[in-house]
């Protein structure tokens, strides 16, 4: 029997219920194949604008690059065919995507910048977005100068509709203050998602996770316990967010809680091995090596954990050598900083597996007020 647009919707529909995730995304893909042998390039073009978002939202940056190309090469094709708004708000997400994914040279990532503000001045918006965007880079590859000088090109921008929303910019605000060391503005900056005056779709759930590094340092370990415990709720399930699982794992880490860190580190070490998104599983590593390195500190040189059979073996009884899990966890780490230094031409991801030692200096606990 012959597939019809009425089988399209219906694939679309049923996905919609879904969480994001593989089943999800196999759904969009199977909705946008039926377009394609219909020749519909309207439906194509509408399918793959949701199977773009399933991907971006399930970790599937890859999926998601080869959709959005797709959509823009017939947007140029057909002008005044499609919406402006929606092919600029997801060169966004297409953006923020090859940042993050370092076999997208860094020359492409930049003709990329260059056509999207060349796009936004056409089309009469600001530089808002334009300047988020490549601030976000700097700040991923480590040129604190350039992050500098992003930021106060973003802050002089207005505000427009390719502006993300304020719980958002507040997030990515706080991440560039924690960039520049500035523990406090940080902190300061989030405060209405951490309040609950500002939400959205990802937040509070990327900031519960961010907060926890700055307010550790700042000394503020009860308000980090509360943020951990309702942070963690909001992303222990899912692949999408391994990044945040790995900023858990490294505050239990570091306020000492090792057994609780291991059951997080054992619940999602094969996703965190498994993900095709290099930074999410760096991000995961670092703290997991962390956690490591304070075992021994402790003088735990053998453990009973779980990890995935790549890993070092486990003895007769079931216990591994926590240094070779250490430096097993380094590996895998180093690995991709190697991806990112060498597309961003810094040192900035090897820099972060050197400094890892000195996050376990100890810091002074300021009490929260009764």
């Amino acid at each position: 029997m012959s597939q019809t647009r009425s089988d399209v919707y219906e694939i679309a529909g049923k996905a919609m219920d879904l969480p994001y995730g593989p089943t999800r995304l196999a759904m969009f893909e199977e909705a946008v194949r039926i377009a394609d042998s219909l020749q519909d390039i309207d439906l194509g073009y509408q399918m793959r604008y949701n199977l773009q978002q399933t991907a971006e939202f399930s970790a599937r940056g890859d999926v998601a690059l080869v959709s959005f190309a797709w959509r823009l090469a017939q947007y140029d094709r057909y002008p005044g065919r499609f919406d402006t708004h929606d092919i600029m708000w997801t060169y966004k997400w297409t953006i923020a995507t090859c940042t993050r994914l370092p076999q997208v040279p860094r020359d492409r990532v930049m003709a990329l910048f260059d056509d999207f503000e060349a796009r936004c001045r056409a089309l009469g918006h600001s530089m808002y977005a334009a300047n988020q965007l490549r601030r976000e880079f700097f700040i991923l590859s480590g040129e604190r100068e350039a992050a500098r000088s992003a930021h106060a090109e973003f802050r002089k921008s207005r505000r427009d509709s390719l502006s993300d929303c304020l719980a958002c910019v507040a997030n990515q605000n706080g991440h560039y203050y924690q960039s520049q060391n500035q523990w406090a503005r940080a902190v300061q900056t989030v405060g209405p998602v951490l309040t609950g005056r500002l939400r959205c779709a990802e937040e509070p759930h990327c900031v519960l996770a961010h907060v926890l590094l700055p307010e550790y340092r700042l000394g503020r370990i009860d308000e980090a316990w509360e943020h951990h415990r309702e942070g963690y709720r909001l992303v222990r399930k899912g692949q999408q967010f391994v990044d945040m699982q790995g900023y858990h794992l490294r505050f239990l880490v570091l306020v000492g809680d090792l057994d609780a860190a291991q059951t997080l580190l054992e619940r999602h070490i094969d996703d965190a091995i498994a993900t095709i998104m290099p930074l999410d599983r760096f991000q995961f590593l670092l703290a997991a090596a962390l956690w490591a390195e304070r075992m021994l500190r402790e003088g735990k040189a053998r453990a009973k954990v779980r990890l995935p059979e790549s890993a070092p073996s486990a003895d007769a009884r079931g216990s591994r050598d926590i240094a070779a899990c250490r430096d097993w966890f380094l590996s895998g780490a180093r690995e991709v900083a190697d991806q990112f230094d060498r597309r961003n031409g810094t040192d900035a991801f090897t820099r972060q597996i050197d400094e890892l030692p000195e996050l376990l200096q100890p810091v002074r606990s300021r009490r929260k007020e009764a």
